[in-house]
């Protein structure tokens, strides 16, 4: 994805971001360690489904932006160690978006949505996959088709546990920007699961399970 525009490196030094610093990766939380390894942010195209005993409609397939938040956890080993699965944890998510509200003094846009993952192994690599529809996309771009190198100016992940931030990545330095809240407009519940979306039947076991919403 394209690094950060000017306009909003700028306005993340105006609030103040460098003094606010996230989770650190791997710090300690309670019996649990997470280490966010790679976010990858682009669009994907609603998947097309061969399926039988309906009369199909036609379609055309829409550009979604897609999270792919690659991450692994550590167990104490009374919780089960490298064997064990961690029971749930919270995923946020927020993307910042080219747009501004149209106020005397405008915010930037930032869509934000929380997962709820389950049973989160301890010896493989884990994947959280997360979604903003085309529609939200148009309501906010007026674009018919969107791209995420273009139209998503910068994001960040938080893992929380028991109420804390227990690790933390941004595509902005190492500060939790989102967190300046008078600098941006907070849209929550616009980052959808995978189960929200059309992608609910694909890709398998590639992502850690999500309790449906």
């Amino acid at each position: 994805m394209k690094s950060i525009s000017y306009i909003f490196a700028t306005l993340l030094i105006a609030g103040g971001l460098q003094a606010q610093t996230p989770a650190e990766p791997a710090e300690k939380g309670p019996g649990v360690k997470v280490r966010i390894k790679n976010v990858q942010v682009e669009e994907q195209q609603t998947p097309q489904l061969n399926v039988t005993n309906i009369k199909m409609k036609r379609w055309t397939a829409k550009n979604w932006i897609e999270f792919d938040v690659e991450f692994d956890i550590k167990l104490p080993p009374e919780a089960g160690g490298r064997k064990g699965s961690f029971p749930g944890m919270q995923l946020n998510i927020y993307a910042a978006l080219q747009e501004m509200t149209k106020e005397a003094k405008p915010k930037r846009i930032v869509l934000q949505g929380s997962l709820d993952l389950l049973d989160i192994p301890a010896d493989e690599p884990c994947h959280a996959l997360a979604y903003i529809s085309p529609a939200t996309m148009k309501s906010l771009t007026m674009k018919d088709t969107v791209t995420a190198s273009v139209d998503i100016q910068g994001w960040g992940v938080e893992m929380v546990v028991g109420g804390k931030v227990i690790a933390a990545k941004s595509s902005v330095g190492k500060s939790a920007w989102w967190e300046a809240k008078d600098n941006f407009e907070i849209m929550q519940g616009m980052v959808l699961n995978k189960m929200q979306t059309p992608f609910a039947a694909v890709f398998g076991d590639y992502d850690v399970p999500v309790k449906a919403k």
